[in-house]
């Protein structure tokens, strides 16, 4: 009996640990071919690592931007953000199934309601603090110096379907780097 219950806490935990809307981790900052799901280019791969995927890319100022609608900011060679366009519609998806054309309200489905805020019609943010564990408001941004965050941005086209899908931590949000 006491086996069973013990059995039974720890498949809850570990079922409470994958939830990515009770919160957002590096492993959630992560793309995936839609027709090879092995294909995954995710937070802290270092650039060899996503260009086996992703092809060699072509360097601007701060990304380096790839076919099928893909670019990516490198920081010490890992990548630390990002961005699938609508060309990506159709090749990729964020690791929690978000597409390039979806509704905010299917992306909210994903991603919950609980952290979400929009300043506008046209962008949806969430930004979580990985080390007090919790969403921050618009307001904590602005006051919050902690890098330690990390955040998931879509942009909207006017008729409400996702136009540009962002994957990143703060630094390179708030820095550019």
């Amino acid at each position: 009996m006491k086996k069973s219950l013990l059995i039974l806490l720890f498949l809850a935990f570990l079922t409470a640990c994958g939830s990515s809307k009770s919160g957002i981790n590096a492993d959630d900052l992560a793309i995936v071919k839609v027709d090879n799901e092995k294909e995954i280019v995710k937070y802290g791969m270092s650039q060899e690592e996503a260009e086996k995927i992703l092809g060699t890319g072509k360097k601007t100022t701060t990304f380096s931007t790839y076919s099928s609608g893909i670019s990516i900011m490198y920081r010490d060679g890992a990548v630390v953000c990002i961005f699938i366009d609508e060309e990506s519609k159709g090749k990729y998806k964020t690791i929690q199934g978000a597409e390039v054309g979806m509704s905010k309200k299917e992306l909210i489905d994903l991603y919950g309601e609980s952290g979400a805020f929009s300043l506008s019609e046209i962008q949806l943010d969430y930004v979580y603090d990985s080390i007090n564990k919790k969403y921050l408001t618009i307001d904590e941004q602005s006051s919050n110096n902690d890098l330690k965050s990390y955040q998931v941005s879509v942009r909207f086209k006017m008729d409400g379907s996702a136009r540009v899908i962002s994957l990143l931590d703060r630094q390179s949000a708030m820095l550019g780097k």
